[in-house]
């Protein structure tokens, strides 16, 4: 048999960040025969770039002469529109640029601050079958903050915060606290550090082109590639991903959901509505019964009817838009599935999982601000924070962080303040999630458990964007 000659090639790549000290760098294997703009946003996620500028390649340093006669620049195509001059990343390849350079590039992220990263082989070997495009091997310390003025800016900045400045010196003071703030909730400010578990997360995130099988994945689907590139930011710092990760619901989560299985099985045979549409008094004290869930709605008297009750008004609704319960000619009955399910615990958990993580939004121009916001709060839930509002002057502000810090990316309006959403905003919710929030925390109340509402929660969002 003739020897196959590989067609594509990975390459090692030595990148450092120019005028660093100590050097901030970073080792890539990346494929040869990715283009031009590609690889810019995968040295992005390697470095720690946060995809919120623009970036050019150079065949020499663009600000030095060298003695080049023709000195090669690869823009993107929206820069190319601006500046009028340059060659396409879209149509080049790493290969071929690295070859018109003689081997060595030169990548510039963010043309005001002007980051100039340094690129050269240090090594190439054949592309094995299925290997990813791209993948951090190691490097040293964190990226520079994006905004701080490039590399003098930036040290400038580090050496006063490693100043520890003192309080009375209000300008440095406000200089740390940018930093931190500009460091991010997600990724607290630690310039030694660096996180290559991160940086893979985000190439892996870029690989799928910023979609996957999970919840969160379908979520990034609903939105624009700019708006994938940036929320995925967070997500990996967080350490999500884009692919299920096919773990079990929590079992305290199968146990909440008890009260489907409960008003399915009522359901079982069909049960006429009243007049006005809702269950019959007697099916509702059954449900609380049986599902104990008595005084879930602060109800009174002897009598229970749905029309007073939220909590079961909402229950049933989920259970119809699931495919559980089918309400015909005044009539709800189980449905075949939900049949199938009622007596399968941890498959109801499971099918209700998939149905609750379903985004609403119909792809950029169809978001619905619902389904949007209940998945920036399992985002930020994710991350160890609390998305409430309401609580957010208590007395760990550190613990709770506003929706609208991620539902302002999406360009939301809210017509109550003439303006786009911000902290002051009320942000809605899917009802679904309010009747699970609901559940967990009368469960939790009846056991003396609330200070662990905040946990379980953490643990459901987790899983809901994950599975």
């Amino acid at each position: 048999m003739q020897p196959v000659i590989p067609l594509r090639r990975m390459l090692t790549l030595r990148i450092v960040l120019e005028g660093s000290e100590p050097a901030i760098w970073r080792t890539l294997e990346i494929d040869d025969g990715i283009m031009l703009d590609e690889a810019g946003l995968a040295l992005q996620c390697a470095m720690g770039w946060e995809h919120a500028h623009l970036q050019a390649f150079h065949s020499d340093p663009p600000y030095e002469r060298r003695g080049a006669a023709d000195p090669i620049t690869w823009y993107e195509e929206r820069s190319r529109w601006e500046i009028g001059i340059g060659e396409p990343q879209e149509i080049t390849t790493l290969g071929q640029a690295l070859n018109a350079a003689d081997g060595e590039l030169y990548f510039e992220y963010d043309f005001g601050d002007c980051w100039m990263h340094k690129i050269t082989v240090e090594s190439q070997r054949a592309k094995a079958p299925g290997e990813a495009p791209y993948r951090v091997v190691a490097g040293q310390l964190r990226a520079p903050l994006e905004d701080s003025g490039g590399i003098h800016g930036w040290q400038e900045k580090l050496s006063i915060l490693q100043g520890n400045p003192a309080p009375e010196d209000l300008e440095a003071q406000d200089i740390v606290a940018w930093m931190h703030w500009r460091g991010g909730r997600w990724n607290p400010l630690d310039p030694a550090e660096f996180r290559r578990e991160v940086a893979n997360l985000r190439l892996d995130m870029l690989a799928a082109q910023f979609t996957g099988g999970n919840g969160l994945g379908r979520w990034f689907e609903t939105m624009e590639p700019e708006l994938r590139r940036a929320l995925s930011v967070p997500a990996a710092q967080i350490g999500l991903s884009l692919d299920p990760a096919g773990g079990a619901a929590p079992p305290w989560f199968v146990e909440l959901l008890r009260p489907f299985a409960v008003l399915i099985e009522l359901c079982s045979e069909p049960v006429k509505l009243t007049a006005a549409g809702w269950l019959p008094p007697k099916v509702v004290g059954e449900l609380l019964d049986r599902a104990q869930l008595a005084g879930i709605d602060y109800e009174r008297g002897a009598t229970q009817r749905e029309n007073n009750m939220p909590a079961v008004i909402r229950l049933r609704e989920a259970a119809q838009q699931m495919g559980l319960l089918r309400k015909t000619k005044g009539v709800l009955a189980a449905t075949q599935r939900g049949r199938k399910l009622m007596d399968d615990p941890a498959a109801l958990a499971c099918h209700v999982a998939q149905r609750l993580a379903r985004p609403k939004g119909e792809g950029p121009k169809g978001r619905d601000i619902e389904s949007d916001s209940t998945f920036a709060g399992w985002m930020i839930r994710a991350g160890g924070f609390i998305p409430d509002r309401m609580q957010k002057y208590s007395r760990h502000p550190e613990l709770f962080m506003d929706k609208s810090e991620l539902l302002e990316m999406f360009g939301y309006w809210d017509p109550n303040q003439r303006g786009p959403v911000n902290d002051q905003s009320r942000l809605p919710a899917l009802q679904f999630w309010y009747l699970i929030e609901r559940l967990l925390e009368f469960r939790m109340r009846a056991a003396g458990m609330e200070a662990h509402v905040p946990q379980r929660l953490a643990e459901l969002s987790r899983y809901l964007l994950q599975e």
